[in-house]
């Protein structure tokens, strides 16, 4: 049996495709792209990922490592892979959001600590918030979700598909959507901060000589850790009704190209 320099390249594609999207999705997406886990691991997950998704994708370019075209075309499938994180991203971002709004109201704003995700300093509340986030959405098994999501693209983004300029426009929108949820989670903790810190002003006006100062410091951070507890109140269902909200999101981004 001969095998062609054709055959063997239409092989190498069936896996290296699939791969290099999925190494998009590890580095980027959070749990899968923590920066703890190092990058052979990445490579590693992403390779035995792209071994399951080989017999479900159809229609493989084939590999030529000798060509020009092959390495634009890694790149473009990288991009592919970096959308998906990059989504499934800006939905652990609302809760880091949300809060460092409530640290910021409960005067911790300068109590910080070293994101190692992503590289950062970060409010000691909005870490505590992603790494609640995270341990949730492992326990939804949302991982796994996003997973088939992403199986998903090779049937809605075939690997011969044009660039996805709409789904990027789309991504770039979901910042907004970023933004208001994550007003909306620390929305209880403002008001309380809000109605305390008016009631020390009103005070200060009545009762020039007590110092506020020194009374307000402590009191504001115990109606703050109230104001987080009103927050966090019922955000177990909240937090199923965004997970599905991202699902959907994931999904109409995928749809986007063949609308």
């Amino acid at each position: 049996m001969q095998l062609t320099f054709t055959e063997i390249t239409q092989w190498l594609g069936v896996l290296w495709w699939p791969f290099v999207r999925l190494t998009g999705l590890f580095l980027i997406a959070p749990f899968f792209g923590d920066n703890a886990i190092p990058l052979r691991v990445k490579l590693l997950f992403a390779f035995i990922f792209s071994l399951l998704l080989a017999p479900l994708v159809h229609e493989v370019p084939p590999f030529n490592p000798f060509s020009i075209d092959t390495l634009l075309f890694s790149l473009y499938q990288l991009i592919f892979g970096f959308l998906v994180g990059f989504a499934v991203m800006i939905f652990f971002t609302i809760f880091s959001i949300a809060g460092q709004a409530i640290s910021m109201q409960m005067g911790l704003a300068m109590a910080v600590m070293n994101d190692p995700a992503n590289g950062i300093s970060i409010a000691i509340i909005g870490r505590i918030m992603f790494i609640t986030s995270m341990l949730l959405f492992l326990s939804l098994d949302a991982h796994l979700v996003v997973l088939l999501v992403f199986k998903e693209s090779f049937t809605y983004w075939p690997l011969d598909s044009t660039f996805p300029f709409s789904s990027i426009d789309y991504v770039l929108k979901m910042v907004s959507w970023m933004f208001a949820t994550g007003l909306l989670v620390a929305v209880p903790a403002i008001v309380v901060m809000l109605l305390s810190n008016i009631t020390f002003g009103l005070m200060n006006k009545a009762a020039p000589s007590l110092n506020v100062f020194a009374l307000g410091f402590p009191m504001t951070m115990l109606l703050g850790l109230f104001a987080l507890m009103a927050s966090l109140t019922g955000i177990g269902d909240h937090y199923f009704d965004l997970v599905l909200e991202l699902n959907q999101h994931l999904h109409y981004m995928l749809r986007l190209p063949n609308v």
